[in-house]
């Protein structure tokens, strides 16, 4: 006798986790499943940055939603996410300030709550920030960051709660298709059925696609961050990102930082499940270096960790969310290209939403899987 479930979740990430707890909490039965644990893939070294300032408007405003639902996480959400209240600055480049501040404008104009601040008073905020070749910074004063391990064990363990069954360690081998249509899965423990599936699935997502006949543009890329320690006393300051130096940079506890790179050094495709999970004091000094040529404090800063792990991405940098229409019942969650945990919460609120009504809310419409279908 074959197992049964309304959806079948793939991949406990961020992602596939919240759509687990919005099924589960819309009444649905619900399997998630992955081939290891939760949130071992890329959600897990993750550095959980949550902002809102995007150059496209569209995902600025859609953003925006994603932090109010971690800043407001015990409002609407169970366990917790470790929300940290930062702030953000995004530096820009004088080549860039006037498409920049009249995308501040109009986003100012919707209502976010963000800021143009010239070099002077970015210095009042961090003193030791060196802003040559800076024309100012967009500042975002209520965003921060998270743990995104700590946010998807609590969407798993609020849908185990509602009902749903989440099976670690069982990995899905083939989305079955019956008569054009999805019938279920087919996982190294025997068939599941169901009339949903959603593929969140990371970058292991191309290759369930390519199974069934419905083959999607993602592949993975290496993505590794640095955490180094600063000697002495250390000011608190908002998390950074600068495009045209190459890295972004969170705070983490008190005189830590977390650095990653901006960069196409890392965007060379790799097998997810064989790649260099190497990184040594050396590479991080090097990302230090990078980003000490804006903050001074960083200089001497001693490494204490890294995080080696993968993206999965897409042509354009954009996530694919939304239902595939060559395969009827089939939800594709994956291609996240880096910013799957910004829109975890919308994104599963959204599966939900196309599981029990048959719709995709229109602010998804710029992540639809047709733009990459002839």
């Amino acid at each position: 006798m074959h197992e049964y479930a309304d959806v079948i979740v793939i991949g406990a990430g961020t992602t596939g986790t919240s759509a687990a707890w919005h099924l589960a909490r819309a009444g649905a039965s619900v399997r998630l499943l992955d081939k290891g644990a939760i949130a071992s893939g890329s959600s897990g070294a993750s550095p959980g940055i949550v902002r809102a300032y995007y150059a496209d408007p569209a995902l600025s405003h859609l953003a925006a939603q994603g932090v109010r639902a971690y800043r407001d996480w015990q409002q609407r959400y169970p366990g917790a996410c470790g929300y940290q209240r930062t702030g953000f600055l995004t530096g820009i480049a004088e080549h860039a300030q006037a498409a920049a501040q009249a995308n501040v404008a109009h986003l100012q104009a919707a209502g976010a709550a963000l800021e143009w601040l010239c070099t002077e008073q970015m210095r009042e905020r961090v003193p030791d920030l060196y802003t040559d070749g800076l024309a100012g910074a967009v500042y975002e004063p209520d965003v921060g960051y998270c743990d995104p391990r700590l946010t998807a064990r609590s969407f798993a363990a609020g849908a185990s709660a509602m009902g749903a069954v989440i099976e670690e360690g069982r990995a899905v081998r083939r989305i079955v298709r019956q008569a054009g249509r999805v019938i279920g899965v087919q996982t190294d423990s025997g068939f599941i059925a169901s009339s949903h599936v959603i593929n969140a699935a990371g970058p292991w997502a191309a290759a369930l696609a390519a199974e069934c006949r419905a083959p999607l543009p993602i592949h993975a890329t290496r993505h590794c961050v640095g955490i180094v320690e600063v000697c002495g006393a250390d000011q608190p300051m908002p998390g950074y990102c600068d495009r045209d130096a190459g890295f972004y940079l969170r705070p983490d506890r008190p005189g830590r930082y977390v650095i990653g790179a901006l960069s196409g050094a890392e965007g060379a495709p790799i097998d997810p499940d064989a790649f260099d999970r190497t990184f040594s004091d050396t590479q991080v000094l090097a990302y230090r270096d990078r980003a000490a040529q804006r903050l001074t404090r960083l200089l001497g800063a001693q490494p204490i960790g890294r995080r080696v792990s993968f993206f999965d991405d897409t042509p354009d940098g954009n996530p694919l969310l939304g239902p595939d229409p060559r395969v009827p019942g089939l939800m594709v969650a994956a291609g996240l290209s880096g910013h799957g945990f910004k829109f975890a919460p919308l994104f599963g609120q959204a599966i939900a939403q196309w599981v029990l009504t048959g719709e995709i809310p229109a602010a998804m419409a710029p992540f639809a899987p047709q733009r990459f279908i002839d």
